[in-house]
């Protein structure tokens, strides 16, 4: 195991086991960011007063003995009054004990006008404490305590390994590492999400976790004070030490005896902070002393902690303690602001919003990560399952004339290597199977047939097996001519540098002079079609016909099917929508298609069609009409999804990536579709997909036969007319003199023109010997050429024609 794959399997078995509790701290610490906002917006009546005209506030000395009249049963411990004359006070009550809630004590709202304590408790209050503590103790207490610990310390691990495990080879691949592409699928769509945007927030991953610690541990805790030299404030008191007896002043010492000064002390108060000002401040009743502490925040705080003490002398009200955020050192603001610098308020609205948005990526790390295991399970299940299929009578490297290697960063290359090798089994060759990563290119000069199997991992690296070996590309070795070889290389082509890994093997093997069975065979994310080239090869080497490399099709359950066009003059035409089974494959894009496959009497038939929908409506979704022919029998696709098959019953489907018909997701300006018939099929995907991007410039070009029967999915396309989100809606129904789709393309050639100028993308579907030909004419009449070679060379005009 080398030491990257060592801190791979770390972070998987972390992510893994913290992740749970890693979700539940980021949802909760995302709903306790604005705590605070949403408490005073439920509680505005609460907070909030509404003076009679002309009234004044009561003072402070004032309203203190009219709440202590009211309530003699109760001891005041602190008043706190706003420079806003429309926002309540607050008074806090002693509570009886000696715990951390009677150190807190208990604090009301109290209407400064009238001195009426409002007893009713904040909406909200509840709510937030339970978040609180299952964000900090999962409401376990300790245990939970140690456990969110724990996982804290296991976020930065992950943190810090995702970042070595991803880290740029070359710093021209920079951008690609910060750039999140939304147009791959499956695996490679899951992997950006938990990477790329795992990078995005990695700062801020990091300064949640460390500060996090702080409540977590106590020796962290004092670690942090004793690092940054700041004194460890006492829990339950105050540093100050307490006056002698002898110092403290004759007479009475309760609340009441110093009440008659709270007046001249605030009035003090006042007078010290007459050039900055406050917003809110506290007075502290002061018990057996002669001394006033208030506690304020300036009219602009730095932030919700950025408190400011003042203690005044009540025999000459001089300064005793003035103690501002803003003189703090460097190093005291830190250790003094460790909640906003946790929830990113320290920072400022831009920081607190930032926060936010990490707290709620751990969720979906979380279940990317976990998507990601079990797609990771799924393929190493499918290659062992392979494997023990294959049952290879294989010969150690040395003796084998024939060698399979494979090159696999998930196990699909190691899947394919043990089909390949069970295609081979009877043509009696001596055959090795390895890993490249244990090969030396020595050890294939003596050999007379090499099939390479290669995977290329991210922007065109080879997988972290083979890395050893991609090194020895750079250097040409001696092979002899008899040496046969091929490549059959892997890749997505959603990554700017497809199968490159594949095709340096391949350029390798011809110039170090062994000779090439056929081209290298690339493969777009396992694409059948493109392993049938593969599978071709491997038969004409005498491989077994009976086994195939090429998954099993998806079981798919049919929900619905409706007759969209009943009385038509054409043949019946069918919405159906299907749900996964025993699906391997759910995830498509619009413009993939599905194939059907059909089995009868050890015969394969499959079919292929657009599919209809995007995941996110629910279900896959088909637009069939039937075929039927002369002799009246159904065509064999579409008589089994349209006739022969009920509701409930299993189709075997398979989706297939058609990248070709793929529109980019982040194009975000025109878009023009134009189709006939059931080509509406894969236009209506896409403006499915376009919607829910909120990209609304959509112009539909439709036609069919007739407008009262012929209308598909009517409804559904005036209702997105209706509100927008298609922009145009154009219809050609031919028995009804309308003409055709080009012809209506001809009649809008100006404002076609206008919208290619504005760049838009034109997509086409329908029959190809028809109407895609026509509609290329039109656009071509209506184009100047230059238009027309620039929609081409910049991949703005696609088609799924058939």
């Amino acid at each position: 195991m080398t030491f990257k794959n060592a801190w791979f399997q770390i972070h998987w078995i972390l992510g893994i086991t913290a992740g749970l509790i890693l979700m539940i701290v980021g949802t909760t610490g995302a709903i306790l960011s604005f705590e605070r906002e949403i408490v005073h917006l439920l509680n505005t009546d609460l907070i909030t007063v509404k003076p009679q005209p002309n009234a004044t506030r009561l003072s402070p000395q004032t309203l203190l003995t009219r709440i202590q009249t009211a309530h003699p049963d109760r001891t005041v411990n602190a008043l706190t009054f706003s420079k806003d004359p429309f926002e309540a006070a607050r008074v806090n009550f002693a509570l009886p004990g000696t715990g951390k809630r009677a150190r807190r004590g208990e604090t009301r709202y109290v209407d400064p006008y009238t001195g009426q304590v409002r007893w009713q408790d904040e909406i909200g209050h509840d709510f937030f404490h339970t978040v609180m503590a299952l964000h900090r103790w999962l409401l376990l207490d300790k245990p939970g305590k140690q456990i969110v610990g724990a996982s804290t310390l296991a976020l930065i691990v992950l943190v810090l390994s995702g970042l070595y495990l991803r880290w740029p080879k070359t710093w021209h691949r920079l951008k690609t590492w910060l750039t999140f592409n939304p147009q791959k699928t499956g695996r490679g769509f899951l992997s950006d999400l938990h990477a790329v945007i795992g990078t995005w927030v990695l700062i801020f991953l990091l300064l949640a976790s460390f500060t996090g610690l702080y409540w977590s541990y106590d020796w962290y805790r004092s670690g942090l004070y004793a690092i940054t030299g700041v004194p460890k404030p006492v829990r339950g008191g105050s540093k100050q030490a307490k006056p002698s007896p002898q110092k403290q002043p004759a007479g009475p010492s309760s609340n009441q005896a110093n009440s008659m000064q709270i007046d001249q002390a605030w009035q003090a108060f006042e007078q010290h902070l007459a050039t900055n000002g406050y917003r809110h401040a506290t007075l502290r009743l002061p018990k057996n002393t002669n001394r006033y502490e208030f506690q304020y925040f300036d009219p602009q705080p730095a932030h919700s902690r950025a408190q400011n003490t003042l203690v005044l002398e009540g025999k000459n009200w001089q300064a005793v303690k003035h103690q501002r955020y803003e003189d703090k050192a460097f190093n005291e603001k830190i250790m003094s602001s460790m909640l906003p610098l946790h929830t990113g308020e320290f920072f400022g609205l831009p920081g607190h919003i930032l926060l936010f948005i990490t707290a709620l990526s751990l969720p979906l790390f979380g279940i990317t990560g976990f998507m990601l295991y079990m797609d990771r399970r799924k393929t190493a299940k499918l290659r062992r399952e392979a494997k023990q299929q294959a049952n290879l009578k294989t010969v150690p490297l040395a003796q084998a004339d024939t060698v399979i290697v494979y090159a696999s960063q998930n196990g699909s290359a190691e899947r394919l290597a043990w089909l390949t090798g069970q295609i081979l089994q009877d043509t009696d060759r001596a055959t090795a199977l390895t890993g490249l990563e244990e090969l030396t290119p020595e050890q294939l000069a003596d050999k007379s047939l090499v099939l390479l199997i290669a995977s290329t991992f991210g922007e065109g690296e080879a997988p972290d097996s083979a890395r050893r070996f991609a090194k020895r590309l750079e250097t040409v070795v001696d092979f002899k001519p008899d040496l046969q070889f091929a490549v059959l290389a892997l890749g997505d082509s959603h990554y700017e540098h497809f199968c490159t890994f594949g095709l340096a093997l391949d350029n390798w093997m011809r110039q170090s002079g062994a000779t090439a069975l056929q081209p290298c065979t690339t493969v777009d994310k396992l694409n059948p079609k493109n392993l049938q080239a593969w599978q071709n090869l491997l038969i004409q080497l005498g491989g077994n016909r009976e086994v195939s490399l090429i998954a099993e099709p998806d079981e798919w359950r049919l929900t619905e099917r409706t007759l969209l066009n009943p009385g038509s003059q054409g043949m019946p035409t069918y919405h159906l929508c299907f749900e996964p089974a025993n699906a391997k494959t759910v995830d498509w894009q619009a413009g993939d298609l599905v194939e059907l496959t059909l089995k009868d009497n050890q015969t394969t038939t499959t079919r292929q069609y657009s599919i209809a929908s995007i995941p996110e409506t629910g279900g896959l979704q088909l637009l069939v009409r039937q075929v039927r022919f002369e002799n009246n029998t159904l065509g064999k696709g579409s008589g089994f999804l349209t006739d022969s098959l009920t509701l409930g019953q299993i189709a075997y489907l398979t989706i297939q990536s058609h990248s070709a018909f793929h529109l980019d997701t982040n194009h975000s300006g025109p878009l023009i579709l134009i189709g006939n018939g059931t080509g509406l099929a894969g236009l209506r995907a896409h403006l499915q997909q376009r919607i829910q991007h909120g990209h609304y410039q959509n112009w539909l070009l439709f036609g069919e036969r007739n407008q009262a029967s012929d209308f598909y999915y009517q409804d559904e396309l005036n209702d997105w007319l209706k509100n927008g989100q298609l922009e145009k809606l154009t219809t050609a129904f031919s028995r009804e003199q309308e003409g055709y789709v080009q012809d209506k393309l001809r009649e809008a050639g100006e404002e076609i023109q206008s919208w290619v100028q504005q760049g838009a993308v034109i997509l086409v579907c329908g029959s190809a010997d028809t109407m895609a030909k026509a509609v290329d004419d039109a656009l071509q009449s209506i184009l100047s050429p230059n238009d027309y070679q620039t929609l081409l060379a910049h991949n703005r005009y696609l088609r799924d024609i058939y």
